[in-house]
């Protein structure tokens, strides 16, 4: 009885990261409204989340180029294609797409991707990297980087948004909110900002800082921190609504900070990509434009974050606006409407 709704997501893996949240939140709305989902991926924290939510999970090694897990990696996905008849692949990063496409012609399915970000360029990439096709895009930026970069046909490329689940993530009224967080992954391009905030919490002993995520920098930061009592690191989390209900700022980019969001809570946009401070009503279009990632902005430096925080921790800041807006603008249902709309299109109503 699947077979005509039955979707394949395909990503690197499922610890913290925004593309991970993004396909989670799909592939639990898709199968509330009647699809078989399966997701192929590495796996990680939020394996369980799927599971709980009825969701299928399969074990492929995507998140790596090493040839002996490529060729295990599409042995794979070759007998789970052919078995489970899967009309519709959607792939959510480049080695996970390069080998759908390798698979596609021969049994006969259709592949659509989505671009979570924009990437290295050269002419080995370019060959190996593949739309499908159908392409989505969670912001303007990205659309003219495809553009730009891999000539996908305008109306090829089609709007989607990183969709909050509100009602996962949402304010209790009993919190004393204390500190500052950052949730980031913690690898060589995404610890920046984890970086700096282990020098303010040295020179403020006082003000707890809580990094949430791993990665392979986590190791190098956690002995930068050693000593500091206020500065703590979780690890892998997949419940990091609890973190988010009980700090007083929140420091970081893309969906972790619209779940920020939903708390009201006042949000300092930094990244290894950009920085554009303290987020209020007027940076709203440049913020939407790049996916709330700063990307293309001015570089972070910890004399900005640092007048940025000591501003927060001294004057506050009235955030009620925010949640109203990931209301409006960034819901679930407007996602997997958007999704819905081209699955359509190969699966039927």
């Amino acid at each position: 009885m699947y077979k005509e709704k039955t979707v394949l997501q395909a990503l690197m893996g499922l610890d913290i990261g925004g593309a991970e949240t993004h396909v989670i939140e799909l592939s639990i709305e898709l199968k509330k409204r009647g699809y078989r989902v399966i997701v192929a991926s590495n796996g990680g924290v939020y394996e369980e989340t799927l599971k709980s939510a009825g969701v299928e999970t399969v074990n492929v090694p995507l998140h790596t180029k090493n040839p002996i897990a490529v060729i295990k990696s599409l042995n794979i996905l070759n007998d789970l294609i052919k078995k489970e008849n899967i009309k519709l692949a959607h792939g959510h990063a480049r080695i996970p797409a390069f080998l759908l496409f390798l698979l596609q012609k021969k049994l006969n399915f259709d592949m659509i991707t989505t671009a979570h970000g924009t990437f290295r360029v050269n002419l080995l990439l370019k060959r190996i990297t593949k739309w499908g096709d159908r392409v989505f895009v969670v912001s303007e930026d990205i659309r003219n980087y495809i553009k730009d970069n891999y000539k996908v046909p305008e109306d090829r490329i089609y709007n989607t948004i990183n969709g909050i689940n509100l009602d996962r993530f949402k304010p209790s009224n009993d919190k004393d909110r204390k500190g500052i967080l950052h949730i980031s992954r913690l690898d060589d391009d995404t610890s920046l900002i984890a970086e700096k905030l282990i020098e303010y919490g040295r020179a403020n002993q006082d003000i707890r800082i809580t990094i949430v995520g791993d990665g392979s920098e986590a190791g190098d930061l956690k002995r930068q921190a050693k000593g500091l009592s206020n500065v703590v690191f979780t690890g892998k989390v997949s419940k990091v609504e609890k973190y988010l209900d009980e700090a007083k700022i929140f420091i970081g980019v893309s969906r972790a900070a619209l779940e920020a969001m939903c708390y009201n809570l006042p949000v300092i946009l930094a990244g290894d990509f950009g920085y554009m401070g303290i987020l209020d009503e007027s940076k709203l279009k440049l913020a939407e434009f790049n996916n709330f990632t700063a990307r293309n902005t001015n570089m972070a430096t910890y004399e900005d974050l640092k007048k940025d925080i000591d501003f927060l921790l001294k004057n506050g800041l009235d955030c009620r606006w925010e949640r109203d807006y990931i209301k409006e603008n960034y819901s679930v249902e407007k996602m997997v409407d958007k999704y819905e709309e081209v699955y359509k299109l190969y699966l039927g109503d």
